[in-house]
């Protein structure tokens, strides 16, 4: 089913995007002029024509001041006084803006924001005033070691503009990722083969298309793995036929074997019918080979279900007391099981603990005391099968879970395929647990332990 392809165009969300960031850039000036207005009208900065107001302001009585005043003009002036020929009577400033000063006052030289000049006409000649149109500081500790008014009207505007530009983009990142996130989901998904699932859709048109190709990629891989699965166990039906109808011949080849053997023969042909059962009983080995490698095919799929600990534990005990009632060892039982909650497969389970103990019983000595300890931890079901065998290799402690692993001779049999700790391993794996080969240190003999993870501590 095809995703509709309604939804904003990406083409869209960027021109959204790029006239937030002008309002953005709109909005990050006017609070840089209103923080630089807020300082102004508290007093903490005088505005660029304070000089300028305050000169004019105190006009009259600079002119008319005998002799000047200079405390009528404002801290960061300067003067000229000049007499009516143009001669210096007195002055505070510099030579560079003593020759500005006499430029203006001839007509020479126009005013600008960083040097401007007032002249007022006196009794007997003239006074030039030089003052900045630049807001300055109130105070003079901030006006000495400040940055100026103009400078930090620009800080504020960079970083009103920085702040906003990135909480904008924050914004709109977090809105694309919230629109990305249904491909994302949809990508794990597939990944994982978790195909039964509603495909969802996003509100940006070019995502949908994506979203419509993962939607036929899920179709396509679901179908495929629908084939793989009817191939394969079309496969392990065709194997298990095919074991099944070797029993037939095999038992007839072994059956007239024996039957030749009991009968009178030279020396040579009692060498061919030992030949003879000796490798009939190799096929029918392989063959039940064959059967069990088939079987592990099946550890795909678990059924978990809710049991509480105890009658798991009944379970495993009843199971283990009935496979070493058929042999000659003694089963030595340690039992410490609190009532728990845990989700396990029961079929899965039996297959383990029987690969598990048919393993110890085929390396354990005769009349030898097999330990079973089944005990609950705070998170755990642990599961100990102690035998008094040769005990693991170094090799089978790295290799003993891998399949067709079968060790070293110590460990060994003819009838060992390398899959019964195998299959116990991918069992484990299938309820989250954990499989554990180890060597008791202090005896001679394997330790085979199961770890299932508990669910509910529920305690009786």
């Amino acid at each position: 089913m095809e995703i509709s392809k309604k939804g904003r165009s990406l083409k869209v969300i960027f021109f959204e995007y790029l006239v937030s960031v002008t309002l953005g850039l709109v909005l990050a000036l006017s609070l840089a002029m209103l923080s630089v207005n807020f300082l102004t009208s508290s007093g903490m900065i005088k505005p660029a024509n304070y000089a300028e107001n305050l000169i004019l302001k105190n006009k009259t009585k600079l002119a008319k001041s005998e002799p000047f005043d200079a405390s009528l003009l404002p801290s960061d002036t300067s003067y000229l006084l000049l007499s009516n020929t143009g001669k210096t009577l007195k002055s505070n400033m510099s030579q560079a803006t003593q020759r500005e000063a006499r430029q203006f006052h001839t007509g020479n030289f126009n005013n600008t924001a960083a040097s401007s000049y007032l002249e007022f006409k006196r009794k007997n000649g003239y006074v030039i005033i030089h003052y900045t149109l630049q807001p300055h500081y109130a105070n003079k500790w901030l006006e000495k070691y400040f940055p100026s008014v103009n400078i930090l009207f620009a800080t504020l505007l960079v970083i009103f503009c920085v702040v906003t530009i990135l909480l904008i983009t924050l914004f709109w990142a977090k809105r694309l990722t919230k629109q990305l996130a249904p491909i994302l989901e949809a990508s794990k998904k597939i990944s994982q083969q978790d195909l039964d699932f509603e495909m969802p859709y996003s509100k940006v048109s070019e995502f949908n298309l994506v979203i419509n190709g993962l939607e036929e990629m899920k179709v396509a891989l679901s179908n495929a793995l629908a084939s793989k699965w009817r191939i394969e166990e079309q496969r392990k039906e065709q194997v298990a036929a095919l074991t099944h109808d070797l029993k037939t011949p095999i038992a007839i080849v072994q059956g007239n074997a024996q039957l030749l053997k009991e009968t009178k023969m030279t020396l040579e042909q009692q060498m061919y019918v030992a030949y003879i059962l000796k490798n009939s009983q190799r096929i029918a080995d392989y063959a039940q080979a064959l059967m069990v490698t088939n079987t592990t095919a099946d550890l795909t799929k678990v059924e978990l279900i809710e049991m509480q600990s105890r009658a798991v534990a009944d379970k495993i005990i009843e199971i283990a007391t009935e496979i070493v009632a058929t042999s000659s060892l003694k089963l030595h039982q340690k039992i410490a099981v609190e009532q728990r909650s845990l989700f396990i497969d029961m079929k899965l389970l039996e297959r383990a603990v029987q690969n598990v103990l048919a393993n110890a019983l085929t390396y354990a000595p005769g009349d030898s005391v097999l330990e079973f300890q089944l005990k609950t931890t705070p998170d755990q079901l642990d599961l100990r099968i102690v035998d008094q065998g040769p005990g693991f290799s170094a090799a089978d402690l790295v290799h003993g879970k891998e399949r067709f692993y079968r060790g070293d001779k110590s460990r060994h049999s003819p009838k060992n395929y390398g899959l019964g700790l195998f299959m116990v391993a991918q069992i484990m794996k299938l309820h989250k647990g954990e499989l554990i080969l180890e060597n008791q240190k202090n005896h001679h003999g394997a330790q085979v332990i199961l770890k299932f993870p508990l669910s509910i501590a529920d305690d009786n």
